[in-house]
């Protein structure tokens, strides 16, 4: 879901020439780790949405862009002197009440049917907005908020949205600091206010689970006098049988989808179509062929417009199946960097033309791990042996052919192809006879490229020596 976001965010800002931005929200601590920051920025990466501001992968010290630091634990300062800038214009102040006091008014607001608002409805009056609490204590930080009228959020996906004011109350803005006066740790909706403001952001697009954030944030921008960025909540994702998305529907983290040897064209392409429909000459996309998108197409036809309101169903099949289109129709120098970590370090030595021939022949495949492991044949002898085809199709018939092979010099196709018409003919053999034989005694298994592209990929010399055990 983050990357989908992640992935409108770059289309769009590849459209009209902007500035996409990587920023990392960390100000939960809890959930920030190292480890969930790196994961982000690595799968991100890898799915191919390049940053044009943001951290450094891998150096949390480094960012590229005018606006740095990108991670909001570094940019502390900046937000505490925007928060004592509200303080001083009376449009926040500090509040001391304690969680078991909110939490015990809340139970008192909610005994008698209502909804408990901080300082508002049936709490109004009890909050710390009318105490003027100093600074001599540790207390939050709260946001005074409109009390009359509505806030309109108007959103280029879901349309209009109006929050009565009187509905939302005054919320926290930084926590409760470690000393007197001090000021704690700020929240996310204070924080992404600040930033969308300094990074000079015009577009926010966003899960829809933040929508409710917007009316929060809509006040803050007006009380720092500055003008509000265009927001687009996009719709969550469910999954094929319409539940929130989990495991059981298949993984659920992008760096899972690059392990399962999904290319990140594939991964690209599918997320894109979640909740968009894209549009061709005026009408959505129907075939197959028109689904096949490119990244340059994707770009000129993204339109928020097309976006849908209501949850995308993800399917995995969908999924794997674009992956295959895509793989089956990539030049091979194009996947051979994707194929590459699936593979064992001896690919680097072959030549050019026995990885192209490598990879040619193993495009079929559903995903590049399929190609990997249709490939091991060509870098170890098989450790065992299919005992059902060892029986079906070793048999005393076939071997005189065998040793005829055994004893082939040209393993070019044309020659190979010459040579097996030959000795089909001089055995009385079909074509699947001695295939066959040749890929139990190759391969261990009835299972591989076409014939003559395993012999080649198997190379002469290994042949001979992989027949002699059946010879």
């Amino acid at each position: 879901g983050g990357v989908r976001t992640a992935l409108f965010c770059w289309l769009f800002a590849r459209k009209h020439g902007g500035r996409f931005i990587l920023r990392v929200e960390d100000t939960d601590l809890s959930r920030s780790t190292d480890d969930n920051i790196r994961i982000i920025e690595e799968g991100m990466a890898w799915c191919g949405l390049t940053w044009d501001e943001g951290p450094v992968q891998g150096d949390p010290g480094a960012w590229v862009g005018p606006h740095g630091p990108y991670r909001q634990m570094q940019r502390m300062d900046l937000y505490k002197a925007k928060i004592q800038e509200l303080l001083d214009k009376g449009l926040a102040y500090r509040c001391r009440c304690s969680r078991e006091t909110i939490e015990a008014r809340r139970k008192t607001v909610e005994a008698a049917g209502k909804v408990f608002q901080y300082n508002r409805g049936l709490d109004r009056g009890k909050g710390c907005a009318d105490s003027n609490h100093d600074a001599s204590q540790p207390a939050a930080i709260r946001f005074r908020m409109p009390e009359t009228g509505d806030i309109l959020v108007a959103d280029l996906i879901k349309g209009d949205t109006r929050f009565p004011a009187d509905s939302l109350d005054d919320w926290i803005i930084a926590r409760t600091g470690e000393g007197p006066g001090e000021i704690g740790v700020p929240t996310y909706n204070f924080c992404v206010v600040v930033d969308d403001t300094q990074m000079e952001v015009t577009h926010v697009i966003r899960g829809d689970d933040h929508l409710n954030n917007t009316p929060k944030q809509i006040p803050l921008f007006e009380a720092f006098g500055t003008e509000l960025p265009a927001f687009a909540h996009v719709p969550m994702i469910l999954g094929a049988d319409g539940a929130k998305l989990s495991k059981r529907h298949g993984a659920t983290s992008i760096t899972e989808y690059q392990a399962m040897g999904l290319l990140p064209s594939a991964v690209r392409l599918a997320l894109a179509r979640l909740s968009w429909t894209p549009k061709i000459d005026g009408h959505a996309v129907e075939s197959a062929e028109e689904e096949l998108l490119t990244d340059a197409q994707m770009i000129q036809l993204f339109d928020l417009a097309d976006c849908q309101k209501s949850a995308a169903r993800f399917d995995i099949d969908k999924l794997q199946w674009i992956n295959q289109k895509l793989i089956q129709r990539s030049p091979w120098q194009e996947l051979e960097p994707h194929l590459r970590p699936f593979l064992p370090e001896l690919w680097d030595l072959k030549p050019a033309a026995w990885r192209e021939l490598a990879i040619t022949a193993t495009q079929k495949g559903k995903s590049l791990t399929d190609m990997a492991e249709a490939l091991r044949f060509a870098f170890e002898r098989p450790a065992d042996f299919d005992e059902k085809a060892v029986a079906k199709f070793m048999t005393p018939a076939v071997k005189p052919a065998l040793t005829e092979v055994a004893a082939l010099v040209d393993y070019s196709h044309e020659a190979l192809e010459t040579a097996f018409n030959g000795i089909l003919e001089r055995h009385g053999l079909k074509t699947k006879d001695l295939a066959q034989a040749l890929r139990v005694a190759l391969c261990g298994r009835p299972v591989s490229p076409g014939i003559y592209d395993t012999l080649m990929l198997v190379g002469r010399d290994e042949v001979v020596a992989r027949l002699q055990r059946w010879l």
